[in-house]
């Protein structure tokens, strides 16, 4: 025993459980608890008889249990910050697997209310089309804004750098990527467009700082790979769509002058091919969605797999990983039921203030926003 004062903590640890089952049998069975009997003859001769002390290979199974455990006791005790670390880490890797689901039902429940409807016509062909397009945070309303002829960017970087020539009085069909999106718009804004049409160009999963940067290059992509990933690349290479989002400008940035909305990526391509073949494209009306009618659709299509990935989502934010009866578990549940109740009752404002509050209850490392801004 004195040795083991000597040694390290670790091995201090392990050297104190040796010496409790060397000194104490009896301590070993009250600690261990009783060990198995032997079952029907010829189970095996290391096996202990019920009541008798463990002997063999299974005291030595014990005694490498025993060890185990007191390491693992030592090494938190070594490192008290470990535990927080995990939880950090469990939280952070949720947040990416998880919030971009959440992110896409909200603002799809959003847009039920506030989406609007851009009829087109193709003069080509005289054909007229409906896309659905999401408005930007900071859109003020006014449909008419959104109204005219179809002009691309003029620039060479994703509507990122200043216009080489003037796109006054026209509807500026921008793709997504390489900058902010209130960045582009000002930068259509300061060509004298009227108004801005974002669409959901293919994308890379790369931060900001990196797009369109020198890299592995597949499209409009860059690789990217975290611990883990196949070294073949496949389709984690492969650009995709981020999918129709509500656009807000960064943190400390000012809302940008002009109207913008943003469409996916089908009637975006479309639109763009046929202006680059010469064709005149139109934004001739706007039209509003039903909240009343859609929400009926959300409730039985996407409501029950929106709660269930904000349940798995909520029990990650617990402080212990064994303890699901955290408190904080209950609020989060609480906080959907609330949720649940608002949009089935479609109303709208219980729905935007209860989704808020369950927002605000999880980890500030869970936290995140409603909106997107490039």
């Amino acid at each position: 025993t004195r040795g083991c004062l000597l040694a390290a903590p670790l091995a201090a640890a392990a050297c104190m459980v040796a010496a409790l089952l060397a000194a104490a049998p009896s301590s070993s069975t009250a600690f261990f608890g009783p060990a198995p009997h032997a079952g029907a003859a010829g189970a095996g001769a290391g096996l202990a008889a019920e009541g008798s002390e463990p002997h063999g290979p299974e005291r030595r199974q014990l005694l490498s249990a025993g060890l185990a455990a007191a390491s693992g006791v030592a090494a938190w005790a070594q490192a008290p910050g470990a535990a927080e670390a995990f939880r950090a880490d469990r939280i952070i890797n949720a947040k990416k697997k998880y919030v971009p689901k959440i992110r896409l039902f909200y603002q799809k429940l959003e847009g039920l209310r506030d989406d609007i409807y851009l009829d087109v016509e193709f003069k080509a062909d005289g054909s007229r089309v409906r896309y659905a397009a999401r408005p930007a945070d900071w859109y003020d309303g006014l449909d008419s804004k959104m109204d005219g002829p179809v002009a691309l960017h003029t620039d060479e970087n994703f509507g990122c750098d200043p216009y080489p020539t003037r796109v006054t009085g026209m509807v500026v069909l921008v793709p997504r990527g390489r900058c902010p999106f209130a960045q582009k718009v000002e930068m259509a804004m300061a060509a004298g467009a009227k108004s801005v049409i974002l669409w959901d160009e293919k994308m890379s999963n790369e931060p900001l700082e990196v797009q369109g940067k020198v890299g592995a290059v597949r499209s409009k992509g860059i690789a990217s790979r975290s611990a883990g990933d196949a070294l073949s690349g496949g389709v984690y290479l492969t650009p995709r769509e981020r999918g129709v989002t509500i656009m807000a400008p960064e943190v400390g940035v000012q809302n940008p002058g002009i109207d913008a909305v943003m469409i996916t990526l089908r009637n975006g391509t479309d639109m763009v091919n046929a202006i680059r073949d010469g064709n005149k494209v139109t934004v001739l009306d706007v039209k509003r969605f039903d909240f009343s009618d859609n929400i009926d659709q959300f409730c039985k299509k996407e409501l029950k797999k929106m709660l269930n990935e904000m349940e798995i989502y909520s029990t990650t934010q617990r402080l212990d990983k064994d303890d699901f009866s955290d408190p904080i578990i209950k609020v989060l549940a609480n906080d959907r039921a609330e949720f649940e109740k608002a949009v089935r009752a479609k109303d709208y404002a219980m729905i935007r203030s209860s989704f808020k509050q369950w927002n605000s209850h999880l980890d500030p490392l869970g936290k995140w926003e409603l909106t997107e801004s490039f």
